[in-house]
């Protein structure tokens, strides 16, 4: 856990009392809270944010911005008293064997960013607040990628849920959109498309076939005539 939550404690009392001066709550780490398995009449919050690591063991550092970090709140309406009992999840170094669950250090504009959108957490949930402004974007030289894979067998939210990982490590991805086909540069015609109307040309080259089968039929009739004409003729002679 953070060396010095005192600064935690101080920024979140200066972000809450700018938005609600009369309201009291009260931030508190907890290594006992768990996911998904609040106290009756207690809410929620998750973040995953950006943090650094170093295994105590061969000193390795790594920065992560997969860090797991659970909230959970409660009012007490009647007062005007809240509570947020926060807990930071912790990483295991890869190198290492047997290593244990590191605690994850911040930058003050990290702490300030975390912190915001806890308080924007609770000014909507149990006041009904408009957001206040965020906090600007971590810094170019604090970016590291945040859609690798989640490395689910050194991260302590996941050694701690029933299901083997975290909320972070089966967080459904929003579907991709359909690439479109290529264009296709064959000249047939797509199955789909109801088949082209006869042009003149096959009209005209059909009139041509008929043109020419009916001399044909012509000529043989003409032969039959002739033939039993000429059988007549020998007949008569034969008599």
């Amino acid at each position: 856990m953070p060396d010095d939550f005192s600064t935690w404690e101080q920024i979140f009392q200066e972000l809450i009392q700018e938005e609600k001066p009369r309201a009291k709550w009260t931030l508190h780490l907890d290594k006992n809270i768990v996911p998904d398995d609040a106290a009756l009449g207690w809410r929620q919050h998750q973040q995953t944010v950006l943090g650094r690591f170093q295994c105590s063991r061969c000193c390795r550092s790594w920065s992560s911005a997969q860090v797991k970090i659970l909230c959970h709140m409660y009012q007490d309406a009647s007062k005007s008293q809240g509570r947020v009992l926060m807990r930071i999840f912790g990483q295991k170094c890869q190198k290492c064997f047997g290593s244990q669950f590191e605690n994850p250090e911040f930058s003050t504009e990290n702490i300030k960013r975390i912190l915001n959108n806890l308080v924007n957490c609770i000014l909507q949930r149990y006041y009904g607040h408009r957001k206040i402004a965020p906090i600007s974007k971590a810094s170019l030289d604090e970016k590291v990628p945040s859609d690798g894979p989640h490395d689910i067998f050194n991260c302590e939210a996941c050694s701690l849920s029933s299901h083997g990982r975290c909320a972070l490590a089966h967080k459904p991805r929003p579907p991709r959109s359909p690439s479109p086909s290529p264009k296709s540069h064959s000249s047939s015609p797509s199955k789909s498309w109801p088949s082209p109307p006869q042009t003149g040309n096959t009209d005209f080259g059909n009139r041509t076939f008929q043109e020419h089968s009916e001399p044909r039929e012509i000529g043989s009739q003409m032969l039959l005539v002739l033939s039993i004409a000429a059988l007549t003729f020998i007949s008569f002679f034969i008599r």
